[in-house]
């Protein structure tokens, strides 16, 4: 059981969600604002923080920026309909370890819950070189030295899982797309080329380093950094 606090101000779309998870055996309490959350967590604490943006009053990004320094470690989750990627990336600067776009499938808004669950309540790491960057296969989660981490897709982690085993040599483009399940030679490469900017970006914006993923020419990527699977 997880305990979910669920804030939306659309009433039969906090009905719905509350629904759902509650079936799954989670403990959800659904509230209509940032007050109503506020008097909420002085009694309680939620693990999990499903959020909407355009509340009345107080935004949800605000109510992000502030919960993530006071509860550093709630999973927090954007369930919202702005879609742009300005709007996913201010809140996942701000502070949501998930951006999600209304509508949304119930069963990924249930695995999500549980992914988070599962960092929060995750055993601490062993302790590894200070250079070392570390990539979570439960949570799909890359930290670096640093402690700054991010959230990679399932194939993001299936490239950075191949790079891994590549930190002074570049990995091939071939390697690469077979580790993605497109072996030669049908595969366009642009696809790959298109995965790896978003994915170095990422690495980027969140954990502030905008040279440990390089491409090396007519081969293929380099993570120039030693990358441990956990």
């Amino acid at each position: 059981m997880v305990k979910i606090a669920l804030v939306e101000d659309n009433p039969d779309l906090r009905d719905e969600v509350e629904f759902h998870l509650s079936r799954l055996g989670h403990a959800v309490v659904g509230l209509p604002d940032g007050a109503a959350l506020d008097a909420h967590l002085a009694g309680d604490e939620p693990e999990v923080l499903i959020l909407d943006i355009g509340l009345p009053g107080e935004d949800g990004l605000s109510i992000a920026g502030r919960i993530r320094q006071s509860h550093p470690q709630m999973g927090i989750a954007m369930l919202t309909a702005r879609g742009q990627i300005e709007d996913r990336l201010q809140g996942l600067k701000t502070g949501a370890d998930i951006y999600l776009v209304k509508p949304v499938d119930m069963r990924e808004l249930a695995a999500i819950v549980d992914s988070l669950h599962r960092r929060i309540h995750r055993p601490a790491p062993p302790a590894r070189p200070t250079l070392s960057w570390a990539l979570d296969r439960q949570t799909l989660e890359l930290s670096s030295p640093t402690r700054r981490s991010v959230m990679v897709t399932p194939t993001e982690f299936k490239l950075l899982e191949a790079l891994s085993h590549g930190t002074a040599e570049p990995v091939k483009r071939s390697a690469l797309a077979a580790a993605i399940g497109h072996p030669e030679p049908d595969y366009d490469y642009r696809r790959l080329e298109t995965s790896m900017s978003r994915l170095r970006k990422k690495i980027e914006t969140y954990c502030e380093d905008d040279t440990v993923l390089r491409s090396a020419r007519n081969i293929g990527y380099l993570f120039a950094a030693p990358l441990e699977v956990i």
